[in-house]
């Protein structure tokens, strides 16, 4: 998920190590297909679209489960880091709609990298290439045996074992990314620790599979739909799910990612002296108008505010938009995903109904349970009586003012 802005030396480097996995490394049948093939060449795209903590994680992993599917192995703003769109370069995660100062080529065939679809047999070769895709960009400045970590991990040896055979402590990758580091990691990453992973059930892309539906999902996108309908997607069929969660909840939920040293960095931003926090580093997505002094439980609640003002500011470059509530997902999730599958187009599949009854538990800071943000109700309230005209209003909109509700 997280992507931390890296000097320009290590972006650079990053850039180097992993054009050499592409060109070299992966097997030549997802090198040809990043030949010949953008991100664009699906027929269409499902775009789901939320405030970070507001359950886009759960969502995309029962969707990316739906037969009919591809999908990436998580968010894709990796992605953008690796071609500099992001701060600094920009004050905050907000893309213009005319911004054109970008190779679309190039970026559009990085989304693309990681992409596999989604099918009951799956293909372990398809997670070994996505592994190496994304090695260079967790260590970009390391200088690794690419194609004999290859090799050995399509031998069937674990990658615990390799990593630590490199002296990387496996928390820093993301199959290990649940786990609570004791302090705060120090090397500087293009993707540090993303909760991403390749379910058994996809494998490599072939021509065919660009008549599927590409589901794509990063809560950054909240402050980039215009951009995206103007230009990545100018052409494309894009369906989007806009995904909703009260706001206590969610602010609950980014308090938590904030003091949890677990991959959700983003940014450095220099100096941040935010009450309740005692990282460096900037966590979640970057709203404009962003502090670095005051309280973190502030923060939270602009992130929330500001993430959602966004989308729905932003919906009405796409024709088809969907709103749906976490809340009913969590409630009637079989006919919540229904709604969802309908919107989409996508009809039937026995592997998404098998994970609609069991879901897997995806990028959870505490063990799930309803109203947990009530823990801490004081401290959430006291942000929500301080909140500007923006959140009220982003309350009204979304239909969140009944507490009652807000599970």
């Amino acid at each position: 998920m997280s992507l931390e802005d890296p000097p320009s030396d290590l972006r650079d480097q990053a850039k180097r190590n992993y054009e050499h996995v592409k060109n070299e490394v992966i097997t030549e049948e997802k090198q040809s297909i990043l030949s010949k093939y953008q991100v664009d060449d699906f027929n269409s795209v499902l775009l789901i679209v939320t405030a970070p903590r507001g359950g886009s994680s759960l969502l995309f992993d029962i969707l990316r489960h739906h037969e009919g599917t591809c999908s990436l192995d998580g968010e894709h703003d990796r992605w953008y880091t690796l071609n500099g769109i992001c701060y600094p370069a920009f004050e905050s995660d907000v893309l213009p709609a005319d911004f054109e100062s970008f190779d679309r080529k190039k970026l559009l065939t990085d989304l693309l990298a990681e992409v596999g679809a989604t099918e009951r047999s799956g293909d372990r070769t398809h997670r070994v290439d996505n592994t190496l895709i994304r090695l260079p960009l967790q260590f970009p400045n390391r200088d690794l045996p690419y194609k004999q970590i290859h090799e050995k991990l399509l031998e069937g040896e674990s990658l615990n074992e390799i990593l630590e055979g490199f002296g990387i402590p496996p928390l820093q990758y993301d199959e290990y990314a649940e786990q609570d580091a004791s302090s705060p990691f120090k090397t500087e990453t293009i993707e540090d620790r993303p909760f991403v992973s390749s379910h058994s059930h996809k494998r490599g892309l072939t021509a065919d599979d660009f008549e599927r539906t590409l589901v794509l999902k990063a809560s950054g996108d909240a402050y980039r739909l215009p951009w995206i309908r103007e230009q990545l997607f100018p052409e494309t069929d894009v369906k989007v799910v806009h995904l909703t969660r009260n706001p206590a909840a969610s602010i609950n939920g980014l308090y938590d990612g904030w003091r949890l040293n677990r991959g959700f960095q983003t940014y450095n931003v220099d100096d941040l002296n935010l009450e309740g926090y005692n990282g460096s580093l900037w966590c979640y997505d970057l709203p404009p108008a962003w502090v670095s002094k005051g309280k973190l439980i502030d923060v939270c609640l602009m992130q929330w505010a500001q993430a959602h003002r966004h989308i729905l500011d932003g919906r009405d470059a796409f024709e088809d938009v969907l709103r749906v509530r976490f809340e009913d997902l969590l409630t009637d999730t079989s006919s919540t995903i229904k709604k969802i599958v309908e919107f989409a187009d996508l009809g039937e599949s026995a592997l998404l109904s098998e994970n609609v009854e069991d879901p897997n538990k995806v990028m959870t800071t505490k063990e799930p349970r309803h109203a947990r943000w009530r823990d801490r109700e004081d401290l959430v309230k006291s942000a929500l009586n301080r909140a500007d005209e923006t959140y009220t209003e982003v309350v009204e909109e979304l239909e969140y003012t009944e507490e009652s509700e807000w599970i």
